[in-house]
Parts: C-alpha cells; structure tokens; sequence
C-alpha cells in the first residue's frame, strides 16, 4: 500500500510539473511523457505451473519525433506485481525500454501531390502507431514467508530474490489528443531462474502539449 501511494504521489507531482511547460525552468519538456501502467504478467518459473500477477506502476520517457523526425523513444519504468491468488507474493522490475514507432498519419487525397514525407512527419500528427520495443532490466521477486504483530507493528519476514530480465515486445498506440496516448502492448520476457514470462501492459501516455 505504501509502495502504491509513493506511486500515485510521484505521478501527481510529475504531471504537474510536465504541464507547467517552460514556465520557470530552463529545460521545457518537450519530447519528455509520464505514463502510468496497469499489467497482466503470467509467468513460468519451473516449466509446469503458470504463476498469474496483476501490477501497476509508472514509466518516464522521451519521444525524439516530438523534437526530430526520428521515430524513437526510450524510457525507464518501474512496475510492483503481486501474485493473483497470494497477495504475499510479489514482483518488482525496472526497466530500460527503447521502441521504434511506425507512425501512421491520415492524409486527404487532394495532398498526395503536394506534401512529401519531411512535411508530413514535421505538419502532422499521428493519428496511430505500431511499435517494436527491446528492454533491459532486473526483478526483484519477494515471498512473505512469515507474519508478526507487535501491537501497532505489523512485520513482515522473507526471501527477496534479484534477477536480470531481457525482454522485446509489440503494441499499438492511439494517439487520441496530442497530449494523451493510450497503448496496449505485449512484451516476452526471458531471465535466469524461469523459463519465459509474458506481459500485457496497458498505458496511458501523458505528453506535455
């Protein structure tokens, strides 16, 4: 629970800060986008049993065809699992992302002629885009393995386990406003201690306008 309110506190505060645009501060954000994450992450420790955890959490990024006509974006994330039938078990990662976008923008007719592709990537905005990501990482699984309480104090006892996580992936983007993108993708992730996990991830991309 306090994991999630820091959470929820940092997205706030960052949104914030993201719309105050260049306002008092030397760097105007441009490119730059906070997208809180909700997460369906099964995954197969030892071949046989298929582990189901629910997750949320909160990436930060940079859109360089925001600034260039480049279509990359980087981004580091943090996500907290638990696991759907034993909340005492738990998942946390971070993540470096780096995804490529084909963008994919509505053109009228009677512009064929006259725009090229510079125009259109410099005068247009998406309307959708399908993307290509690659991930570096680690996860840190946790399992509470026993429970005390002293008084006001609730402890907690158990094993943490830290491993590193490759993973690639795919998804489709909405740019429903030019500050709001909604996104659903999938990514395979592969790591030492399991055979392969996957993961549905749904996005609400926040860009400053």
């Amino acid at each position: 629970m306090k994991r999630m309110t820091l959470i929820i506190a940092f997205i706030f505060i960052a949104i914030s800060t993201l719309y105050q645009g260049n306002k008092g501060y030397a760097f105007d954000f441009e490119g730059m986008y906070l997208a809180p994450k909700i997460s369906y992450y099964p995954e197969n420790p030892v071949g046989k049993i298929w582990n189901h955890y629910l997750g949320a959490g909160v990436a930060a990024g940079f859109d360089l065809f925001k600034t260039y006509p480049i279509p990359l974006r980087v981004e580091f994330e943090y996500m907290g699992r638990a696991l759907a039938t034993n909340a005492d078990a738990t998942i946390h990662s971070v993540m470096f992302g780096a995804y490529y976008d084909l963008n994919l923008f509505y053109v009228r007719a009677s512009e064929l002629d006259t725009l090229s592709t510079k125009n259109i990537y410099t005068t247009k905005r998406p309307f959708m885009s399908i993307y290509l990501g690659l991930h570096l990482g680690a996860k840190i699984g946790y399992n509470v393995t026993d429970k005390g309480d002293m008084g006001l104090i609730q402890t907690n006892v158990g094993v943490s386990r830290t491993t590193i996580l490759f993973g690639a992936g795919l998804g489709f983007a909405w740019h429903i406003y030019s500050w709001f993108t909604l996104d659903l993708g999938y990514r395979a992730v592969l790591g030492p201690g399991f055979k392969m996990a996957n993961e549905v991830l749904l996005s609400f991309r926040f860009t400053k306008p």
